[in-house]
This record gives C-alpha cells, structure tokens and sequence, in this order.
C-alpha cells in the first residue's frame, strides 16, 4: 500500500507510514488527529461531497508522508501513482515546454490537493511538482483509490468528474513568498534589525511575523503552519548557527542574503558558502549601505554570490518598503517610451505619480525614455533631474555634431558624453532602483535587455536611432535604438516582477504628413525657397527617427493593452527633434497627469491599492 515514488524524483528525506493503523487505536491523541483530518477533508472541494463513511474509509486507505524542502514529489511524463494532500507547507507545480524550458504554473498551500486529475484520468503527469518547504502531506496511492472505486463506484465517479474538470492545483497564479529567510552573509550584520524593519513596511506586529532559534527549536511542520495562520507573512531571523540557518532556509519561499555593502566581499561571505540547502529557493541579495551605492561597487558582490537572481540596496526605510513590496507582488512598474524630445513629458508624468502618492520600484525604459528612466532609478531629485537634463539637451544640442554620414549622420560623441557626465562610472546593478533599457542587436535580429554593466553604454545603445546616431558596438554586437523593435517594454517588465505596471507612451501618436506631391526631390535651388515657405517638407533626421519606430507600432500598441494604466500626454504640437521644448513638454505631462488621475479617482485608488494589497496570490 506504499505510495510509488518516481525513480526520478529526489524524495530521499522523506518518511512514509499508513494511517489504518492508528484509525484502529481509539486510544488518545491518535484518534484526536484522525478526527482533525477527517473534518479537514470535509472543507476541501475535492472531498466535500463524500459522507462521513466514505471519508473515514478514504483515511484508512492513506499514508502520511513527511517530505524535507527541496523534495520533488512527482515529475511531469511520470506514472500516475497517487493523488496528495497537502496538511503543512508549501508545494510548487511547474511545466516543461517542448524546447525544455520550464514555467512556473503556482503553488499548491496547506489544503490543497495535487494529482488528482492523473490518477483519475489514468494519463502520465502534466507537471512536476517540488516541496517548497518542509511539508506534510497525505498519499492516496492507485491501489487505496482503486479499492474506494470498486466499494463505492457511484460517490468516487462523480469525485473524479469534480477533478477532470479542474482541480484546485490547476489555477495558474504567481508564487508569491510568504515566509522570508533573512540570512547574514557575514559576522556583524544586524538581520533582526533588518527583519523588524521588514515587519513593519509588511504591516505585521514583528511578535507574529519574526521566527527565532529560541522559538522554533525542536518544533513540527504543525507549529510552523500554526504560526503562520497567525500571521500573514513569516521572517526566519537567521544566525551564526549553521543547524538554525538550515531549518530557516527548509520552511521559507525566499532567502534574503543580507550584507554590508561596506565591506570587501572576497572576506565576508564566511556564513554562506557551505550551505546546500535552499539552492531551489529563490535567493536576492540585500546590500546594506551607509550612503549612496557606489559606482561599481555592486559587481564584486553579485559575483561572489553568482547564485543569487538581483539585489536590493538598503539605505533606508524607503528602501525597505520598495524591497517588500516587490517581494509581495505589489510593486509599481513604470515603463517610459521612446519618442525624442516629447520624452522630457515624462519627467512631468513621473512629478504628477509621486504627488498623488504613488511610489515607483522599477523603471524601464527605451530610446529617450530610457534616459529618462535612468535619472528616476538613480534616485534624482525633480530639481537635479531638470538641471542635468536641460543642460544636456537644451543648452547644448546633442545631435548637432554633423560628420561624413559613412554610418550616420552624427557622431554620437555628444551624446555619450552627456550620458558618461550624468552617470559617470555607475552600472546598472548600483541603481538604488531597478532599472533595465533595451536596445536592438542588429547581429542576432533581436531585442537586447540591458540590466547590467555600465549604465552609460546601455543608454547610449537604446538611443542609437540608426541612420541618426551611429551604432554602439559592443562585445561583438551591434546595437541601435530598442525603439525599432519595441518602443514601450512592458512585456519585458511582466517578466520581471509582480504588480501594476504604468506605461507612459509619448511616441505612439506621432505622424508625418506632407501636402506635397512628389516622387523624387527637386533640385536644391528649388527646394530652399520651399523652406521658408507654405510646404510641409518633412527633415531628413525626423525622417531617419520616424522610420526608426515605425517597425515597432504594432508591438506598443499590444504592449498598451498589457499595462495597467497608460499616460500619453498630448503632445502633437512638440517636434521629435524640438529640444527647445523642453520646459513645454515638461508641463505638458505633468498636467495632463494631474488632470487626469483627478478625473479618474478610480485610477488612482486602483494604483494605490496595489502597492497596499499583492494584485495576486
């Protein structure tokens, strides 16, 4: 009566034991436990039409398993053996595609049931399924429901029609982490300051949301979940205790890798590195700083925890609150579009967002709206972020340094040098927040995401409008504006993080029209009167920047409908190339946002919510 185990799973820590046994022992807490689950499977969907005989008949036919994280109960392809019931932790269902890329689907929570539709359909897994954490589950192995079908066919028939239409492990959804541990990289750093200063961004009494050795020692799966009913978040506080950190990393979703950016890493990682357990967790780096990420000075860290998918820099509460939320599924994506000089509107979208409250934990951005995306996840003030700006693009022209056009009409030089002068040193990974640009890898036909190296050269990059400005050559590749094939990069964005996603698009509206009618340009004797005259002659860098994104229209269009919100202020009077509208366009943003958010307070209050609520999960 075991339940099978796939030769290709990993279930080496775990125990089995049939419960008939104990349904017999009417002595004591035994029968207590199996009364508890029979009243369990009364509440679960997949059960809740079975009387109370055929419940306790279903009991004698299960085993208990208890399985250590990191476990795959079962593998996609594999014999439909049994069907599970998950009574404390957490399980995660995933799907290979036909190239072998794996997809996450959701999570299965306490209650859930998992497997039912194969065992029922007699059809090979559809998915795998790993132990997320420490987890305690009930088996119905093939042979216990063949028996109940053969006793009891009417009841298990139309129990099994109830799974063939859509099991509760079936929804897909984000997995969203619950419990955090929150582990020192090294000697000296405070993780239970940290963990209390989580709480508190998570809205969680730090009595009920920090785990500590003292507390957890030599407890069960049960009190872990019991605690967390209580609770709807849990932080493991980790220590110099490797037995403690271990057990932290077995009952949480996420391990925070906590450090002080201050020090050299090469000498304080000396609590991490022998640790094997978690290595299917995900796992972020939290960078504490005394001041302003230096430039540079997050490579050294990401490489010595190579495992690790991002980081977070700590300088304050703000800090810890754009972290949290990004850990909860409630972040704020802002996506900025390309579109030339109309992208300075976005600096008055950006102003009117945060003055109704709203916080920004990731930028993207393409083309113009990637350099303006760059000062936001720098940080900036709205006061520096003027002055930079309006000195580089209106005080100083930057496409105006003509040369021979053998690969485009400009140099470039101005425009890397204004971006090197704003940005300096800094890579992508020292923004204090997340950031990425895209470009188009002319090499490969593709688009290319830049979320490290220098954030200079990744701008650069994203700007090279082809024909314009010449193109970066990088690492044997060539790379021209992200705008020529996608403008707006929410789809990018979704991949990235879970929450509401705001896209401001400043380009999309833009048309070129003529009253003229020709098939060839006339002499040039007849066309300099027609520059000062009634004629709508379109220039040849508006021209070369048009045609730029034009390629790329159907795709923001699509990229529109993804976003939660989309601002695109009127600006057809701005010029593509007009760099001297700069305050105007400025204004022009920031007011059409003002107007309106107060003309949709529904808007507004949806937005807000998100950061307060995970949209999912």
């Amino acid at each position: 009566m075991d339940c099978k185990r796939d030769e290709r799973s990993t279930m080496t820590d775990s125990t089995a034991g049939p419960l008939q046994a104990l349904w017999h022992d009417v002595d004591g807490d035994q029968r207590k436990i199996l009364i508890a689950l029979l009243e369990r499977l009364a509440k679960l969907p997949l059960f809740a039409s079975l009387g109370y005989a055929l419940r306790s008949a279903l009991i004698e036919q299960m085993q208990w398993l208890s399985m250590s994280a990191g476990s795959v109960l079962f593998v996609q392809d594999g014999p439909p053996d049994a069907l599970y019931v998950l009574l404390h932790g957490r399980l995660t269902v995933s799907r290979h595609d036909g190239e072998g890329n794996e997809r996450s689907l959701g999570c299965i929570e306490p209650g859930g049931t998992v497997g039912e539709h194969a065992l029922m359909a007699d059809e090979p897994r559809s998915t795998t399924v790993r132990v997320m954490r420490d987890s305690e589950l009930l088996c119905l192995p093939r042979a216990g429901y063949e028996h109940l079908l053969n006793a009891h066919p009417l009841a298990m028939h139309e129990m099994a029609k109830l799974a063939l239409r859509g099991s509760s492990s079936s929804r897909e959804r984000p997995v969203l982490p619950r419990c955090f541990a929150v582990l020192p990289a090294h000697r000296g750093v405070d993780a239970m300051a940290l963990a209390q200063r989580m709480a508190h961004a998570m809205g969680v009494d730090p009595q009920l949301a920090l785990v500590t050795q003292d507390q957890a020692n030599r407890q069960g799966a049960g009190w872990f979940s019991e605690r967390e009913s209580r609770a709807p978040n849990l932080l493991y506080v980790g220590n110099d205790d490797a037995q403690w950190r271990e057990r932290c990393l077995r009952q949480s979703d996420w391990a925070l890798i906590v450090a002080n950016a201050g020090n050299p890493p090469n000498t304080q990682r000396e609590l991490w590195p022998t640790l094997a357990t978690g290595k299917h967790l995900p796992q972020h780096l939290v960078l504490l700083h005394g001041g302003e990420p230096g430039a540079g000075s997050t490579r050294p860290w990401r490489d010595a925890f190579s495992h690790t998918r991002d980081q977070h820099h700590i300088r304050n509460d703000a800090d810890i609150a754009r972290m949290v939320r990004r850990l909860q599924g409630r972040a704020l994506g802002l996506v900025l579009s390309g579109g030339g000089a109309r992208g300075f509107a976005h600096i008055g979208v950006v102003r009117a967002l945060r003055e109704a409250g709203l916080e920004i934990d990731y930028v993207a951005g393409a083309s113009i709206g990637a350099i303006m995306g760059a000062g936001i996840a720098a940080d900036w003030s709205l006061a520096r972020t003027l002055a930079i700006y309006r000195r580089g693009f209106v005080r100083s022209n930057p496409l105006s340094d003509w040369t021979l056009p053998l690969v485009a009409l400009r140099r470039g030089h101005k425009v890397a040098s204004l971006l090197r002068g704003a940005h300096g040193e800094t890579e992508i990974e020292d923004l204090p927040i997340p950031f990425f640009c895209v470009s188009s890898d002319l090499t490969e036909g593709r688009l290319r995401v830049h979320d490290s190296g220098a954030l200079w050269r990744a701008l650069r990059a994203s700007c090279a409008i082809p024909g314009l400005l010449p193109p970066v050559f990088h690492d044997g590749h060539i790379l021209v504006d992200g705008g020529v094939i996608d403008n707006l990069p929410v789809a990018q964005m979704h991949r990235r993080m879970v929450g509401a996603i705001v896209a401001v698009d400043v380009g999309g509206d833009f048309r070129l029209a003529t009253d003229l009618e020709e098939a060839w340009t006339p002499p040039w004797w007849q066309v300099l009167p027609e520059l000062w005259g009634t004629h709508r002659r379109p220039g040849l860098a508006a021209l070369v920047l048009r045609a730029g994104m034009v390629s790329s229209d159907a795709a923001t269009r699509q990229q529109r409908r993804m976003s939660h919100a989309v601002f695109q202020p009127p600006l057809a009077s701005i010029d593509l190339l007009a760099w001297k509208s700069f305050d105007r366009a400025v204004k022009l943003g920031y007011h059409d946002t003002v107007e309106r958010l107060a003309n949709e307070p529904d808007l507004l209050a949806r937005l807000r919510a998100v950061q307060r609520t995970p949209i999912s999960g």
